[in-house]
């Protein structure tokens, strides 16, 4: 009697876990080195921000590796029932009591001591839900009504939900994500091409509609003409970057982070790191996100099934569009907006959402055809099966590595 197959997942793979490992590590050097002077004069405590991150690290990790032991078929199946959960957050976040306002904004719960923003929720069920559509309804992409329409309506309410916050960055983040995933997944040019005029205009409409957003924007444009106000962020960051040369101050040794720059260790971390390493911290910063993005995405032109590929492609264009929206804020290159630079800025709901996003890549990683384990275990039965009459292969042998 021959003994049943027990299926293991494939390792980690080593440079997404590689590279994430080198990004935490540096945030965590950078964190403590522009938190501690904040720390002391608003707690009474150099290290209470550090501590914190040191916490929120081992809880992101922990997170990134047990989503990715799920196998991917089960995104597939809850896609819907995860979607429903995440809007719902997003609605109840909005309801006074239960949502926590901070500087105007209503975007967070507050438990056990703990800020968390469901929008690093809602963005992964969205992409769960997008890819899911459209691998399972490619017949129907061609046609706008049966095809688009569904989708550009998940995304119509999740568009509305943020802007009621307010939160018109990720607004715009998560807008980027489905018309990457769109383009992907097949989705007709001509559809995508009426809808983005479509959003022209409402996007221009809810930058008139809130003055702060326009002020932003003039401010960008030319920020000496409030330095003291609109433009200030913008020019202190400019200040730390042209501060810091080639080389840097050294660790420790930068100046805008003692009060000069706000929120120099969540925003504007990029800016302390451009003052304190110079640009050989930045450009290295750049190629281990290079390189992070560059494996999910050879990872997404490897897969088969395209619910795993849209799947990767929509957490690769999440993470990039947002660490491109951080470092060209802080350079002055896009309008002055609050986004994290994932994986280096302070913040736990930031940490928790991108280990979310990066925990999906591993999961169709682990649980791709063709790794190493599988790949040794697939040899196996197939000279299993080679050796047998038609009549006795099992007819669930297909369900092998489903489960």
């Amino acid at each position: 009697m021959s003994k049943p197959v027990v299926k293991t997942l494939s390792p980690l793979d080593p440079v997404l876990t590689g590279c994430v490992i080198a990004l935490l590590s540096f945030s965590i050097l950078m964190v403590y080195s522009t938190s501690i002077s904040v720390a002391e004069v608003r707690y009474g405590d150099p290290l209470r921000i550090i501590s914190h991150w040191l916490i929120y690290i081992p809880i992101g990790l922990v997170i990134m590796w047990s989503l990715s032991r799920v196998n991917v078929n089960w995104w597939r199946a809850i896609a819907l029932p995860l979607l429903g959960f995440g809007v719902l957050l997003m609605i109840a976040v909005l309801i006074p009591g239960l949502g926590r306002e901070i500087n105007g904004a209503q975007r967070w719960f507050s438990l056990f001591g703990l800020t968390l923003q469901p929008v690093e929720l809602l963005k992964p069920t969205v992409i769960i839900y997008m890819a899911y559509y459209m691998s399972s309804h490619s017949e129907r992409l061609q046609h706008f009504a049966s095809g688009l329409a569904p989708m550009l309506v998940v995304l119509g309410v999740s568009l509305s939900l943020l802007l009621l916050q307010p939160d018109f960055g990720s607004a715009v983040l998560l807008s980027s994500v489905c018309f990457a995933m769109w383009f992907v997944g097949g989705v007709p040019i001509r559809h995508m091409s009426l809808l983005l005029l479509t959003f022209i205009p409402i996007a221009g409409i809810a930058m008139v509609a809130a003055p702060y957003r326009m002020q932003r924007l003039t401010s960008f444009l030319e920020p000496w003409n409030d330095p003291y106000g609109t433009g200030y962020q913008l020019i202190q960051s400019m200040i730390a970057f042209g501060s810091g040369g080639l080389f840097g101050t050294g660790v420790g040794q930068g100046v805008q982070k003692l009060f000069y720059l706000p929120e120099v260790f969540t925003d504007f971390i990029s800016a302390s790191i451009g003052e304190e390493l110079g640009l050989v911290g930045i450009i290295s910063l750049l190629i281990l996100f290079s390189v992070l993005l560059g494996r999910a995405i050879w990872l997404a032109i490897r897969c088969e099934d395209m619910f795993s590929r849209l799947l990767i492609i929509g957490c690769v264009v999440m993470l990039g569009t947002a660490l491109m929206i951080n470092l060209g804020a802080a350079m002055g290159l896009l309008p002055t907006k609050g986004m994290p630079m994932p994986f280096v800025s302070y913040g736990g709901s930031a940490l928790f959402g991108e280990c979310i996003l990066l925990g999906l890549v591993l999961s169709v990683q682990r649980h791709m055809p063709g790794n190493k384990r599988h790949g040794k275990r697939a040899t196996t039965s197939q000279q299993r099966k080679s050796t047998m009459p038609a009549s006795t292969t099992p007819s669930q042998d297909g369900l092998e590595h489903l489960f």
